[in-house]
């Protein structure tokens, strides 16, 4: 796994999503979902930690065959 510090904020890294953070995914999906559901897709689809893995996984796989990513930031 890569990470990339964000020059806008020194604390902040841009990094890719894998399906074995799921848990905190989804927990973040949960703290947010009533503002990101209208407009992000996955977050409808990950509803527990295991349509979350699967959300993931899919993610995971997309970038294994270089046709999509998901990353997140840190801070």
């Amino acid at each position: 796994m890569y990470s990339i510090i964000l020059t806008e904020s020194p604390r902040g890294e841009l990094r890719p999503l894998e399906p074995w953070m799921a848990e905190e995914f989804l927990a973040h999906i949960d703290r947010a979902r009533e503002h990101v559901d209208p407009w992000i897709p996955w977050a409808t689809f990950s509803t527990d930690l295991d349509s979350a893995r699967a959300t993931l996984q899919r993610y995971a796989d997309g970038q294994a065959s270089d046709t999509r990513r998901i990353h997140g930031i840190w801070l």
